[in-house]
């Protein structure tokens, strides 16, 4: 797989007056909790099962969809109560021993075929880890299949992409493509509108352009992953940010102006101020903006980066999410079982430490830019 510098390559397709393509480098999306119902106390899953989703939850969203089933099943199924244990469910019977794909219903024939195709990729990268460059491949030959072969080399996937988003177009879908990763990614939806907004950012106010985006048939590999429990939220692009609008319970809380807005602007900002940022150091400044900001969504947002951080730098979010954790910690002095063990540092004081070290790596990058 050819990998380029960069944040985002997307191909995105609009209404016909505003159809357009836009070749970037991988996307990171922002990910947020799926609208989820709240269990009573009494409802509750058992700790164990708690951390089980958590664990599982990380694994899928790092490609590895039967290392989570694995855990889920290494739980009673008594331990989880109530959505939870509907979760588990879908989650070890789509990728435990017996695992079954769960393809959309979409009533546009082209459009099913090409959803039954990322899926059947997805399901088999998320199964058999070791085999994804092999399904990868196989993606690429059922693709130049439902294109229809062309004389000469085989095209590769920028080219199968821009065919994609043509055809799509003429089905009356918008579509995303390229890696969110590390999976190729297809996200396909109908309506979208869009408007102007003033984000203010931790380190001042920032005019945007936000894209509404709505009426999903398919919604992408972490949704499918993880069977709902969470979405990518949007993206940012040079021409502006994109909001997945069903990722949200409402579009004036903190969970779309923080962990969406806040974040994806600071990533339009990034790109505008500083040049060359890696994937991992934009999400890395995005996600101190979000603590930075965060009031209500604070504790969730933490949730997020604690189940999800990695060492390893093969994802630009969880290696960020180590990164942001890692570095609170420090400036709190705090041990990690403060943070996201327990909820014995919360409130104004990671607002504070987060806002300081967002301003003091932007310090250090102009100073190495002068």
């Amino acid at each position: 797989m050819r990998q380029v510098s960069g944040l985002a390559r997307v191909l995105l397709i609009f209404s016909v007056a505003l159809a357009c393509s836009l070749a970037k480098s991988y996307l990171q999306p922002t990910l947020v909790v799926a609208q989820e119902k709240k269990s009573t106390p009494a409802q509750q899953s058992s700790e164990s099962a708690q951390e089980a989703m958590t664990h599982a939850t990380g694994a899928a969203l790092q490609g590895d969809g039967a290392s989570a089933a694995k855990t889920l099943l290494g739980v009673p199924a008594l331990a989880f109560v109530g959505e939870d244990a509907e979760w588990r469910s879908c989650m070890t019977g789509r990728f435990g021993p017996s695992a079954t794909p769960a393809v959309p219903a979409i009533d546009d024939p082209w459009m099913a075929k090409l959803a039954r195709i990322y899926v059947s990729y997805w399901q088999r990268s998320l199964t058999h880890t070791a085999e994804r460059d092999e399904a990868e491949q196989d993606l690429k030959e059922d693709l130049i299949r439902l294109l229809g072969r062309s004389e000469g080399a085989e095209p590769e996937f920028d080219a199968l992409e821009k065919k994609i988003t043509a055809e799509a177009q003429n089905h009356g879908f918008h579509v995303l493509l390229g890696v969110t990763s590390p999976l190729r990614e297809l996200m396909a939806w109908k309506k979208q509108t869009v408007e102007q907004r003033q984000v203010l950012l931790p380190e001042g106010p920032y005019s945007v352009k936000v894209t509404l985006m709505d009426d999903f048939v398919l919604r992408g590999w972490g949704y499918y992953a993880t069977c709902g429990r969470r979405s990518t939220g949007g993206w940012t692009t040079t021409e502006g940010l994109f909001a997945v609008v069903p990722a949200y319970k409402s579009l004036d809380d903190e969970t779309f102006s923080v962990r969406f807005l806040a974040h994806e602007t600071q990533h339009f900002a990034d790109k505008h101020n500083f040049e060359d940022l890696e994937s991992w150091e934009l999400e890395y400044r995005a996600k101190l903006t979000e603590l930075a900001l965060a009031v209500s969504s604070q504790k969730s947002t933490l949730q997020l980066f604690c189940e999800n951080r990695s060492q390893v730098n093969d994802s630009a979010h969880a290696y960020a999410d180590f990164h942001v954790i890692r570095d609170i910690e420090e400036r709190l002095k705090v041990a990690d079982s403060d943070l996201c063990g327990s909820e014995r540092i919360r409130g104004q004081s990671i607002r504070d430490a987060a806002k300081a070290i967002l301003v003091s790596d932007s310090q250090m990058r102009k100073t190495l830019q002068h």
